[in-house]
């Protein structure tokens, strides 16, 4: 490298040359004509002054052109050669902040390049790019994606996932569940969180994982064939239905109920929470009083609100053993409160003027709003629901004796509608009974009618001991209330009865192969504690209200 000494030897060579003698003195360390010369008169070098005026002019001059010229470039390396030239030169903060722009634009680049070309699934690799680019634009994204997988390493995979994850779509009041429940499944199998194997392990173990529906899709798309259900133990009889698109039938929406019209008659009520299987069971108990299991003949009410509903229900089931299509699912709307008049005969030939109420299941969800949250919470719509069970059972309540029936899942105790679970519903709906007096006149008979008791994996005497130590520690808030109404009221001897019930072989959610038993023993206790009449007496007593 040439030194100061070598250069000013040889000064006058560079007359005609200012440009290389001034960056030969700058990689020298000089920086200034005021060095350049000081370092003449130690070396006692002798400079013309037609040198030293161009050096001094070149070294005021330089730094604008050096600076346009690193400018021009406008790269790291060229704004870095000027503060190497220029340390106190009057661009340097300018330089020093094109050199962090610089920077900071290679590293967006940088990362965006690593970003792009990283396998989404490689937990390993986005840690490392969060730790590496805590700035970036994609570090929000690579977090969130990061909890995701880290969510399906410990809960997001194998089937207890698929199950919470097509629970907690079930628990939304959407008409897309089945669409929405089999593109779940599907993401499941695509991604390799479960095989084909797995989800035919779950519909083995349980019948009713998946509806008819999202069974259906799987058929269709080639995803589960028919004998891949059969190998799964389901019936023939179902994997038919399943695969002819047979699905439950849409029942009649009937106006809004404004009070019972059949007087004299027993009014029974049942109570059940959205999606508790209450409109099946009633449709068992009215097809087993219409095909003469337990009543000899059942005529219905042509006048009454819900005619409609009511004859769709009582043609639900067959005969003992037929297999049948379940009806769809009730929405919560404000007229699915349905009364359902008829007269049954029984055995000795007496008559039984009965109303069957199905109080809507949104009722309990503005019951518990309700309770929790005060009047002030209530819109319009929660008042109209309200309206109806009030004036039916308040404000328009006839002298009629009055049943009551609470439907309740087996095992569902955790079952949630809107992310409340079914037990807090059903204790704030007997706070409500008990506080507003509800049964407190009238009422005759108060059960539990408790569904699916096949789960419980017992029979008889053994059954409704289970049954209700179930109910008791499961449900214990709801239980011990009506136990209280039942005590103060002096209603069913100050006992709570549990009611065991059955379908029969539900599969796929919607098809049942009908075992009648249970409905008719619930047809028998409607017969034993409601009032009946023999045929003349009943035709006077008629004449007698219609005079």
């Amino acid at each position: 490298m040439i030194d100061i000494d070598t250069i000013l030897d040889n000064i006058d060579e560079y007359e005609n040359n200012i440009d290389d003698l001034i960056k030969a003195l700058r990689r020298t360390g000089i920086k200034n004509f005021d060095e350049f010369k000081i370092a003449a008169r130690k070396a006692g070098v002798p400079v013309k002054k037609s040198i030293q005026d161009q050096v001094a002019s070149k070294f005021i001059n330089s730094d604008d052109d050096d600076w346009s010229a690193a400018l021009q470039d406008d790269t790291e390396d060229s704004y870095l050669d000027y503060l190497k030239n220029y340390p106190d030169g009057k661009h340097r903060d300018e330089a020093r902040s094109h050199i962090s722009r610089l920077q900071a634009q290679s590293v967006i680049e940088e990362s965006d390049s690593e970003w792009n070309g990283i396998d989404k699934e490689d937990i390993d690799r986005i840690r490392n790019f969060i730790s590496k680019y805590p700035d970036s634009k994609h570090a929000g994204e690579a977090k969130a994606l990061l909890r995701k997988l880290d969510e399906d390493v410990y809960f997001g995979t194998g089937m207890p996932a698929l199950s919470s994850a097509i629970k907690a779509i079930e628990t939304e009041d959407s008409l897309n569940q089945d669409d929405e429940i089999y593109n779940k499944i599907k993401e499941f199998i695509d991604k390799r969180k479960i095989t084909v194997d797995d989800l035919l392990d779950a519909i083995r173990n349980d019948n009713n994982f998946i509806s008819g529906k999202v069974a259906n899709k799987l058929y269709e798309n080639d995803i589960v064939s028919a004998n891949d259900f059969s190998n799964a133990g389901i019936s023939d009889d179902f994997i038919k239905y399943m695969m002819h698109g047979i699905f439950p039938k849409k029942l009649d929406t009937a106006k809004r109920l404004e009070q019972v019209t059949k007087i004299p008659c027993t009014e029974i009520y049942f109570w059940g929470i959205p999606s508790s299987g209450k409109s099946c069971a009633i449709g068992a108990i009215l097809s087993a009083a219409n095909n003469g299991n337990a009543a000899v003949s059942m005529i219905k009410d042509s006048k009454c609100q819900g005619y409609g509903y009511m004859s769709s229900l009582s043609d639900l089931f067959g005969l003992d053993g037929d297999v049948g299509t379940l009806p769809e699912r009730t929405m919560a709307t404000l007229s699915t409160t349905y009364e359902m008049g008829f007269e049954l005969e029984d055995s000795a030939g007496k008559v039984h003027p009965i109303t069957c109420i199905d109080i809507a299941g949104e009722v309990f969800c503005d019951i518990h709003r309700l309770q929790s949250n005060g009047k002030d919470s209530l819109n319009l719509k929660v008042y109209e629901v309200l309206h109806t069970l009030n004036g039916i059972l308040i404000d328009n309540r006839t002298d009629n004796r009055k049943i009551h029936f609470f439907v309740i899942e087996y095992g569902a105790e955790d079952k949630e509608y809107r992310g409340v679970p079914q037990r807090t519903y059903l204790q704030s709906a007997v706070e409500y009974i008990y506080d507003t007096g509800i049964f407190k006149k009238d009422t005759d008979a108060v059960y539990i009618l408790v569904t699916k008791v096949d789960k419980a994996k017992a029979t008889g005497s053994e059954l409704v001991e289970k049954l209700r130590t179930y109910i008791s520690s499961k449900y214990s808030g709801f239980y011990n209330v009506l136990k209280r109404i039942c005590t103060d009221y002096e209603i069913n001897k100050r006992e709570v009865v549990i009611v065991p019930f059955t379908l029969g072989d539900v599969c796929f959610q919607y098809y049942c192969r009908f075992n009648v038993e249970a409905a008719t023993n619930v047809v028998k206790v409607i017969l034993t504690r409601s009032a009946g009449f023999r045929k003349g007496k009943w035709a006077a007593i008629i004449d007698k209200l219609k005079k």
